[in-house]
């Protein structure tokens, strides 16, 4: 059979991937031993080959531990040994995601409570975004808005985006905000009052990077905090499916 038929759309060679262990020219195991743990859980893991090298692709899903030696140059780290990369993955082997808070059923108060979520999460995101509607600018002006984020000492980056066009709806304004950042492997998106974010960011870590589950979207149980991948979700409006309205793409916590 022709190893193109059998790879999925959603894939990861190992070939060029620092924690890759060759034996000359074969690779035979990682570094990491994320193989070992893909076998265990019955993940595809197909033998494949081209003129420089033979080595593993992990089908069906996007491999966390992957780096290529580029990625550590930020680091200072890519003349590094291999010992050296592997504390620098494991220190920042975390979520990495992007919150989005629709401002349009919260009050102020809401908003402190859950930026003060947020300051207690063990991992913290890399950007939270507000989402202000034209007709309730006076409700959140900026100014308290800002006196909130430096009240919990913010390291992530923020922004509040105002929406003039009220008739837009909060799905096209999520599909808009994941198409213009890309970086960010995983959305959090909040569309009212709760308390879960700080549990639901705990489990979803530990899902991704120590059972390397994958998942469709984790949410609450009233739908009001949901986490997702930006990559299944672009792939999926990419062929026109309604990734977000599906209830079976849900497990709740």
């Amino acid at each position: 059979m022709n190893l193109d038929d059998q790879i999925n759309t959603i894939h990861t060679p190992c070939k060029n991937c620092v924690f890759a262990i060759y034996d000359n020219k074969t690779q035979n195991g990682c570094a990491i031993d994320y193989l070992s743990v893909y076998k265990n859980k019955n993940i595809s893991l197909l033998e494949a080959y081209d003129d420089e090298k033979e080595f593993y692709i992990v089908n069906g899903k996007k491999c966390i531990g992957y780096r290529e030696n580029k990625w550590f140059k930020q680091f200072g780290l890519e003349n590094a040994d291999l010992e050296d990369k592997i504390k620098k993955y494991k220190e920042t082997n975390k979520l990495d995601y992007l919150i989005t808070i629709d401002l349009k059923k919260l009050s102020l108060d809401d908003v402190d409570s859950l930026l003060g979520q947020i300051s207690k999460c063990r991992i913290q995101p890399k950007k939270v975004i507000l989402i202000r509607y034209a007709d309730n600018e006076l409700k959140f002006p900026y100014a308290k808005l800002e006196a909130l984020f430096k009240k919990y000492d913010t390291a992530y980056v923020w922004r509040i985006q105002t929406i003039l066009d009220l008739t837009t709806e909060y799905a096209d304004i999520l599909h808009n905000i994941i198409s213009l950042n890309h970086k960010f492997r995983f959305i959090l998106s909040v569309v009212n009052h709760n308390n879960d974010i700080e549990r639901i960011i705990d489990y979803t870590n530990n899902l991704v990077h120590n059972d390397l589950e994958q998942f469709e979207i984790i949410s609450n149980q009233d739908h009001t905090a949901i986490i997702f991948s930006s990559i299944i979700y672009r792939f999926e409006a990419f062929h026109h499916k309604e990734f977000l309205n599906k209830k079976e793409n849900y497990k709740i916590v």
